[in-house]
């Protein structure tokens, strides 16, 4: 094909008037120094005007968007362009652009659109070099090439340099990013640059509420609905989800970190580098850490809301004899009474209330001796000492569940994975009573105080608390865990004491 524009002129050849398409985009650029696509548009038409272009319908980005081969975002202009000219559909016998760069900042793509071009006869008009290019020309696809590899090499340039900088900023501890909620930015004094944050005087009591009922074992579902009740709402305007609140609950800001991961090593299951933030903490970190530590057990580990309340403080804990199954809740057949049942096989079943009165006595009387007060209180565990267990205890977990996920090809590595798993699960026994210990005392205190007057404070606190209490206390290291057996006589009912066994051999064994 013959196109009547030549390559080397601004003048079209002929009385013929070629016809041209415009790709206009503009990068994400808060300088003020890129050309809008509008900007773009007035200098093409300008120069196509000299040169005896007629441009027609124009390709444009929905958004701002880079070009760069760093980018994972479509550009959809880019792309519609793309398909015109593989289908024989861009129609115009000239491509227009404001620059080279404004096409595209990788090579392979240039190429593609460059071997498309010149099948399809069709010209480059580039307005800032007041030229058209011709890309079946050698001369000007080499001229057309280097610009790309140019336009490539700048954009790794500028990459490299946002890196550092962004690894400088996180090193020095400087906010990044939107403003979080509880907190306000400021600026310096032109106003263009983020100096810091500082907490918001309305909001940020949210922020220390939502932490503090964490760890006193409200739960999520609870403080979202008590939020609603009392019109606390988010930026929008709207009531917190539970999937919000759980997200605000793991931010390293609050605490006055700044939580800084490479873009390269995001989810790969990477943790973040905590470091120092140069704003002030809403939250302290010992409350920060606490809530970390209940957000991490196996029961606050899915994102997706839990089903149902809390109702009962004993029935994650408590066992059955029998067959060592969990205890489940059933109706006992008369109105308001209920019965613990064996959740598996049926295997018991005895009077709820019995029972929990047995153990509530317990552990009331645990935590009101002088001497549990006192080791509870003594606070000797450090906060390096659990960050160390708990980060052991997630490697372990994240290792077995590789093992156990693992497809062996051969019987010998079955059977070596099959050794690992039970390696791995000893191990995360040991570490999980390790934390248990290292914990337990924090948490009991966050969550019941002991002392004097525990019983009322154990009847005033919500069903949760309690609930994560029993978790902690019964258990080999403290009173022990609670079994229920069958009644020693067959269709007699004995007192409930003489139906639990307080199983603490893994304490003494220790």
């Amino acid at each position: 094909m013959t196109n009547p524009l030549s390559a080397t002129s601004p003048l079209p050849s002929g009385n013929i008037l070629p016809t041209g398409r415009e790709y206009l985009r503009v990068s994400k650029d808060r300088s003020g120094r890129m050309k809008s696509p509008a900007q773009q548009h007035d200098e093409n038409k300008k120069s196509c005007d000299r040169h005896g272009i007629t441009l027609g319908e124009p390709y444009t980005e929905s958004k701002a968007v880079s070009a760069s081969r760093y980018s994972d975002e479509t550009r959809d202009g880019f792309e519609r362009l793309i398909t015109d000219l593989r289908d024989g559909r861009f129609g115009a016998d000239v491509l227009v652009m404001w620059e080279s760069s404004r096409g595209s900042r990788r090579v392979g793509e240039w190429v593609t659109m460059l071997d498309l071009l010149e099948d399809r006869g069709t010209l480059v008009h580039v307005t800032t070099h007041g030229r058209t290019y011709d890309p079946a020309n050698p001369r000007d696809r080499r001229t057309l090439l280097e610009d790309a590899v140019d336009s490539e090499y700048e954009s790794a340039k500028t990459r490299g340099r946002i890196k550092r900088d962004m690894k400088a900023s996180a090193a020095e501890g400087r906010p990044h990013g939107v403003c979080p909620y509880g907190y306000l930015p400021v600026y310096r004094s032109d106003r263009r640059a983020l100096d810091t944050w500082k907490p918001d005087p309305e909001r940020a009591p949210v922020i220390r509420e939502l932490f503090e009922r964490l760890r006193n074992g409200h739960s999520f579902k609870s403080i979202t609905r008590d939020f609603a009740a009392r019109g606390i709402v988010n930026r929008k305007g709207q009531p917190f989800s539970h999937q919000h609140l759980r997200d605000m609950a793991a931010k390293a800001v609050y605490a006055g970190y700044r939580a800084y991961l490479p873009k390269d090593q995001k989810g790969k299951g990477i943790k973040p580098e905590l470091i120092e933030g140069t704003w002030e903490p809403i939250v302290d970190r010992a409350l920060w850490w606490d809530v970390q530590r209940i957000l991490s057990e196996p029961g606050h580990q899915s994102k997706a809301p839990r089903p149902g309340r809390v109702l009962h403080e004993y029935t994650g804990t408590v066992r059955c004899d029998v067959c060592r199954g969990p205890i489940g809740t059933v109706s006992s057949g008369q109105p308001g009474v209920l019965d613990y049942k064996c959740a598996i096989g049926g295997c018991l079943r005895i009077r709820k209330a019995d029972v929990d009165e047995v153990i509530t006595g317990v552990i009331l009387a645990y935590l009101e001796r002088p001497d549990v007060y006192a080791s509870l209180t003594a606070g000797s565990t450090t906060t390096a000492e659990v960050q160390e267990a708990q980060a052991e205890l997630a490697q372990l977990r994240a290792e077995l569940e590789e093992a156990e996920n693992d497809t062996p090809a051969t019987l010998g590595e079955a059977k070596a994975v099959g050794k690992l798993i039970d390696r791995l699960t000893g191990e995360i026994a040991d570490v999980e009573r390790r934390v248990r210990e290292l914990t337990a005392p924090g948490d009991l205190m966050a969550l019941i105080e002991p002392g004097a007057d525990v019983a009322k404070r154990w009847k005033a606190a919500p069903v949760s608390a309690r609930r994560k209490a029993a978790a902690i206390l019964l258990t080999p290291e403290h009173l022990g865990q609670v079994r229920l057996t069958r009644s020693p006589v067959r269709n007699t009912r004995v007192p409930a004491h003489q139906r639990m066994i307080w199983d603490r051999e893994a304490r003494d064994a220790a």
